[in-house]
Parts: structure tokens; C-alpha cells; sequence
């Protein structure tokens, strides 16, 4: 049961009040979790099944899950877990697409006086560009596998709010570069972003062996 990782098995992530379980195939699956939803009762605690949802990974396939004759777990593509959307694939495109829509949503609505007003330094605007957009857009990505669609989309959401920290409009016409130069921006996100990988993956080589986390990278 669980994922088989050398001579042990990867069964259970657990977080605050929710609990991750993992497995091979259906049997399994519906085995652990009829085993965890009959201990939990007998422990005197109650299991969310309308909230209990499970996800297949690296496959198309659909099964059915029974916890008892009249509780049957729903199947999803996608699920959020810890703050990041999960799907078949894993954390990738759709969580990327979905952060690059949030941060357009801080940039755009409770900002956007703020980039265009004149009386706000530059410096000062960029900095709350990279605290209040980046923090939302670039959260978990540490972890990304970025394709070259994903890199560019990223950076339109940087080029947008320097754009208007330096109060030109796209009508004007004024290249990315100019822009990056009257904003002092030569460091883009990109470049924030795999330095922050780089730091997760000191981080992991420094853990102990026993750790999962450096167990699964392994």
C-alpha cells in the first residue's frame, strides 16, 4: 500500500486538520480509506466525506470509490491542497494560470491609482510591486517547472504594473527594455524565481536523509 520508495512505503501527508492519502490503484485507495474513516469514528471524530474528494494522477482513468453502501467519494481533475491547485499532472500549468490570474487581480483593482499617481517614487512602486503582486504570483514556485509559454505569461504580469509604475500607457509604444530602464528593473521575475528555486533546493540537500522530502527527490 501507499508509494513503494526503496524498502518503504509513502502512505499519508497530514496538515493542520486535512490528511493526504496516497495509494497505486483503486483497491488500495478504497481500502486505506474505509480503514481511516472506521478508526476515526471509533476515536470519537467525524470524516468530511462531502468534502473528501480523490485525484488520479498521470491517467484518464475513473473508478469508483465506496466508503460504505451509501458513501461513495467523488473523482476531480483538480484539487487545492496547502494553497496550490493540484492535477493529473501534478502542480504545473493550471496552478501557474490560476496565480498569474490572482496577481493580475491585486495589480488591477486595489492598486492601479497607486502606479499611475506622480507623486509616488518609482522605487517606492516597485517595491510594492514585488511584495503585494510577486508575493501572490510567485507563490509555491519554487517548485515549478516553467515552459517557455508559462515564462512569458509571467512576465507580462511584471512588464504590466513597471508599465504603469512609470506611468506610460501601452499606446505610447515604449519597448520592455526602456521601460526596465526607467524603472531599474534589470532583475526580472524569472530570474527571482529560480533564485528561489536555488534556495529550495539548498534547503532540501541540507535536510537529513530520513526526511521524505529528500528521500522522494532522491
Amino acid at each position: 500500500m501507499g508509494i513503494p520508495i526503496n524498502e518503504e512505503h509513502f502512505l499519508i501527508l497530514n496538515f493542520a486538520d486535512d490528511q493526504a492519502v496516497f495509494a497505486q490503484d483503486s483497491f488500495d485507495m478504497e481500502f486505506m480509506l474505509r480503514r481511516l474513516y472506521t478508526q476515526y469514528r471509533e476515536w470519537g471524530l467525524e470524516v468530511s466525506l462531502e468534502k473528501t474528494e480523490y485525484l488520479v494522477l498521470n491517467s484518464d482513468a475513473k473508478f469508483d470509490i465506496l466508503i460504505d453502501d451509501k458513501a461513495e467519494i467523488q473523482q476531480v481533475d483538480t484539487f487545492k491542497y496547502v494553497g496550490a491547485i493540484v492535477d493529473k499532472n501534478g502542480i504545473g500549468g493550471i496552478e501557474i494560470k490560476q496565480r498569474i490570474q490572482n496577481a493580475r487581480r491585486v495589480y488591477h483593482s486595489p492598486l492601479n491609482s497607486i502606479w499611475w499617481d506622480k507623486h509616488i517614487n518609482i522605487k517606492h512602486k516597485k517595491h510594492i510591486g514585488q511584495t503585494m503582486v510577486e508575493s501572490v504570483l510567485c507563490y509555491g514556485s519554487m517548485i515549478w517547472a516553467l515552459r517557455e509559454e508559462d515564462k512569458r505569461r509571467i512576465m507580462a504580469v511584471e512588464m504590466d504594473y513597471l508599465r504603469r509604475s512609470a506611468r506610460v500607457s501601452r499606446l505610447q509604444r515604449v519597448r520592455n527594455e526602456e521601460i526596465k530602464n526607467r524603472t531599474s528593473a534589470q532583475e526580472t521575475v524569472i530570474q527571482r524565481i529560480k533564485k528561489r528555486g536555488l534556495r529550495w533546493f539548498g534547503h532540501l540537500m541540507r535536510m537529513e536523509d530520513t526526511r521524505w522530502p529528500k528521500r522522494v527527490f532522491k
